[in-house]
């Protein structure tokens, strides 16, 4: 059971707002507080943190529109139940808005994503029936990339699809929510990516690609997933270039 005598320290003064969603966002991540619980009422948050209405409220706000916490009136405030891609938007939006390269960062961002999500399915290791579904997913990938008639759209699809596919593999719905939200955020780069790969008459680096990815996944010898995912980005990492 939650209670209010876990946050009992004082917030300093210094980002208030900020430091007691970090006291909410704890007590979710320990277990404190668990999807669908409701939070003590709002004197009780006050006086147990000792600060203002105004700050309990911000912060409340904020977790709101994270997607973290639901107002039902007139119960009271609830924790979610489960992940809300909103929880993401946030990082969304410093990606778009920040002064500089955000397309630089971006690459970056994929970098720590693929990487995160394929060294814990590594890690972990693939059942005979995953590697099953992995291998039906790069299968129809690959028969749409050496099509006569190809469709790009149904290419792009696919690959989405296969990357989803190898998320969901990690049994982790944190990684699978940052996956989508990662793919979400780079599908336009994508289909420029698989528009000059056909531009090149290249298709086969996609067959490749995905070929690596999968290989080192199933780890299969002589393949490292860090040069796989690299080699992967050849085209992709340049398609900011070419809007």
């Amino acid at each position: 059971m939650f209670s209010t005598n876990n946050m009992s320290t004082p917030i300093k003064n210094e980002s208030v707002v900020q430091q007691v969603i970090n006291k909410i966002t704890d007590a979710i991540i320990v277990g404190e507080l668990k999807p669908g619980d409701k939070l003590p009422t709002e004197m009780e948050l006050i006086s147990s943190l000792h600060v203002s209405r105004n700050s309990l409220r911000s912060a409340i706000q904020t977790l709101r529109a994270y997607g973290v916490l639901e107002v039902r009136r007139p119960e009271g405030t609830f924790v979610c139940s489960g992940f809300s891609p909103q929880m993401l938007n946030p990082m969304l939006y410093s990606i778009l808005l920040q002064n500089g390269d955000a397309s630089k960062d971006l690459v970056g961002l994929r970098r720590i994503i693929d990487t995160g999500v394929s060294k814990l399915v590594i890690a972990q290791g693939l059942t005979r029936e995953e590697i099953k579904g992995l291998e039906a997913s790069y299968d129809k990938l690959v028969k749409l990339l050496l099509a006569e008639d190809y469709d790009i759209e149904k290419i792009s699809d696919a690959d989405l699809e296969l990357h989803r596919a190898i998320a969901e593999t990690t049994h982790n719905s944190l990684a699978v929510m940052l996956n989508d939200f990662l793919l979400d955020l780079t599908t336009e780069s994508r289909v420029r990516t698989i528009k000059k790969v056909f531009e090149d008459k290249n298709p086969q680096y996609l067959v490749q690609t995905h070929r690596m990815h999968l290989d080192a996944l199933e780890k299969k010898p002589g393949v490292n997933i860090d040069e796989a995912l690299e080699f992967s980005y050849f085209y992709w990492k340049n398609s900011y270039n070419w809007c």
